[in-house]
């Protein structure tokens, strides 16, 4: 509708006649509303078309902030941490699961040099009835040749045995001592080979790691009787090495485990690849870490089981004591040499007179500059042989020399 309107300016006076308001009504043609329809069907068409444009283009933003989303440890710290964890701890669980299958196969290696040691003792009780004891511990096969088998087992039980019979498979076959070293509790048992002929195929010797590889955290076996029991054993760490365990004549290094064992244990100790890198003995064990295992590193029972092997018994002096160091050689004025701490009772050594403070510098005229010198030097004796063991004992102004005969017993 059009309005149309027309009004005077002028006041009317009281004599005037009045003016009035017009209005004229005009229709809208077909024309005017077409237009304004066709107007409206263009604006909708326009803001469809924007508002598509508008959510293909959010789309996108999101999906690319999605991709983004992982390389932004920031953007949800909370979120990326319990990731991290859940990542960590699965990658845990699967090495702990490689390990434990290395661990097994590195056991599974050796078991085949692994036999069954029975010794049997008799004795008599109150009524003279005649008892018969068996003890079982473990062996472990280190050589097989054409003639004999050569198993290294536990020395104590070895010792008070009157019969030792070794279990192959079903079979069972009596054994011949070889040689037994008490206190390094390490006995060396023989099998003849004809006799285990029927099972040879079943076994087969360990082989011999190097313990001077040993790291603080290696992973290790325990197998033998570690728990008291033959074929037990147990998977753990290497928690601390003594570097230099004071031994008669010598020092040794020393490997103490995570393991818990009981008292008097005894077993052997393997590397995750089955080879054997130690011997568990408790005659060098620190009194402040009883209940654990205690090894020697097997490069210092070589010279042991060398000498078994070839039938020589091992000479022993009897001394402990240790290097002449820096500290000791301002002290003593002397620069090297074996420096005594103690000797064992009833020892050569002691049976002699060495004393405390004596430092050894020659056996048989050839110098001992340090404890292995005198370790390989005492190597090409056997118990029963006899040397002149040079010494320098402090006086009153100075050293003075003193030489000793001695005669070795056996280690």
């Amino acid at each position: 509708r059009k309005l149309t309107m027309k009004q005077k300016n002028e006041v009317p006076n009281q004599g005037q006649e009045r003016q009035y308001i017009r209005e004229t009504v005009v229709g809208r043609s077909k024309w005017y509303w077409c237009k304004r329809i066709l107007l409206l069907f263009f604006i909708v068409i326009l803001l469809s078309g924007a508002a598509g444009v508008t959510f293909a283009l959010s789309k996108n933003w999101i999906e690319t902030k999605r991709e983004e989303e992982p390389a932004s440890s920031e953007a949800n710290p909370e979120g990326t941490a319990q990731e991290s964890e859940k990542q960590t701890e699965e990658e845990t669980t699967i090495e702990q699961e490689e390990t434990s299958m290395l661990e097994q196969q590195a056991y599974r290696e050796a078991e085949a040099s692994i036999v069954t040691i029975s010794i049997t003792k008799q004795s008599v009780d109150w009524f003279d009835t005649s008892l018969e004891q068996v003890k079982q511990t473990f062996g472990v096969i280190i050589d097989i040749t054409e003639e004999s088998i050569f198993i290294l087992t536990n020395a104590q039980d070895i010792s008070s045995g009157d019969s030792i019979a070794v279990t192959i498979g079903e079979q069972t076959i009596p054994v011949t001592v070889q040689g037994i070293c008490l206190q390094d509790n390490i006995a060396l048992i023989t099998v003849d080979y004809q006799r285990a002929l029927s099972v040879i195929d079943t076994i087969k010797p360990i082989k011999m790691g190097n313990s001077s590889q040993i790291k603080l955290g290696d992973r290790v076996i325990l197998a033998g009787s570690p728990l008291g029991y033959t074929q037990s054993v147990l998977f753990g760490i290497i928690t601390y090495i003594d570097q230099s365990t004071t031994v008669a004549d010598g020092s040794y290094q020393m490997y103490y485990t995570s393991l818990n064992v009981p008292v008097n244990s005894s077993g052997f100790l393997l590397n995750t690849k089955g080879e054997l890198i130690g011997w568990i003995s408790e005659s060098y064990k620190k009194t402040d870490l009883d209940g654990f295992a205690a090894c020697i590193g097997i490069n210092d029972l070589n010279y042991v089981v060398e000498h078994m092997t070839e039938g020589r018994s091992i000479a022993m002096l009897g001394a402990e004591g240790l290097d002449v160091t820096d500290e000791i050689a301002e002290q003593i004025g002397l620069s090297n040499g074996f420096f005594l701490t103690g000797a064992l009772d009833n020892s050569p050594a002691y049976t002699a007179g060495m004393q405390s403070g004596d430092v050894i510098v020659a056996v048989d005229e050839e110098m001992v500059t340090s404890v292995r010198t005198l370790r390989t030097i005492l190597n090409s004796y056997e118990a029963g042989e006899s040397a002149e063991i040079t010494v320098m004992r402090e006086g009153k102004d100075t050293y003075r020399e003193i030489q000793f005969n001695i005669i070795f017993s056996e280690r």
